[in-house]
């Protein structure tokens, strides 16, 4: 089943009572601007109409997990306003990122006055849910030595941005990847190079970016179908 975003759920008429409602500021947001901050009130929602945000949770010990990447026509900040708790994650922007704004008033009215929109967000928020319980049994029930095969895999698919050498996932560190896997920076590194010398991806020196040149043998290595790993004796010691 294809993928539907919760603004191509939306009819005409819906489409329509979202844009009436909604505020569109003059300006974008731009790379590493907050959209939303964990723990802070919620107050408003957004839509996003292009761009794209990386969601984060931050733990324990400045610990950061990665939990999705939202696009144009996603929503963000729903549940806050939802369930009128504090924000549970940070969005960022990844790139030049316009949306449109719904205060609590605005988006309680709208949800009110059109049930069929109250249905979409509902169906979205348990979309998500799914979602995350499935990346989450994928990546942290996988061996330790396949787990940065999977996020790369699902960054790839979310975030990636092809070029002549291959998808390029941006904004992104060794640290941070050793971060939202719980194995540390230079654990990370050391599967990093372990999956270049694959030739899964690239070795050209990048502080903050990460190229897949092979994606299919990437996915292959990850979810145990390359037949080199079947030759290796696997261990899952970071």
């Amino acid at each position: 089943m294809t993928y539907k975003t919760f603004w191509e759920t939306l009819d005409a008429d819906e489409r329509k009572a979202m844009e009436r409602v909604g505020r569109l500021p003059r300006l974008p947001l731009e790379p590493g601007e907050t959209v939303f901050r964990q723990s802070d009130a919620a107050d408003r929602a957004a839509l996003i109409i292009s761009g794209r945000c990386r969601v984060l949770w931050h733990g324990e010990s400045d610990r950061t997990t990665y939990l999705a990447t939202r696009r144009g026509g996603e929503l963000v900040g729903e549940m806050g306003l939802l369930d009128r708790g504090p924000r549970n994650a940070t969005v960022t922007a990844l790139t030049q990122t316009y949306v449109r704004w719904y205060g609590r008033e605005a988006f309680e009215g709208l949800l009110t006055e059109h049930p069929g929109i109250l249905r979409k967000v509902f169906l979205t928020v348990c979309t998500r849910l799914k979602e995350s319980d499935h990346h989450r049994i994928v990546i942290a029930g996988a061996p330790a030595r396949l787990r940065l095969s999977r996020l790369l895999l699902r960054l790839a698919e979310a975030e990636g941005v092809s070029t002549q050498l291959g998808i390029e996932i941006r904004e992104v560190t060794q640290e941070d990847l050793g971060d939202w896997l719980g194995m540390g920076r230079e654990a990370a590194g050391r599967r990093v190079r372990e999956l270049q010398a694959r030739g899964f991806l690239d070795d050209s020196p990048a502080r903050s970016r990460i190229v897949v040149i092979d994606a299919e043998g990437l996915r292959r290595h990850a979810f145990g179908t390359d037949p080199q790993d079947a030759r290796e004796t696997p261990t899952d010691m970071p």
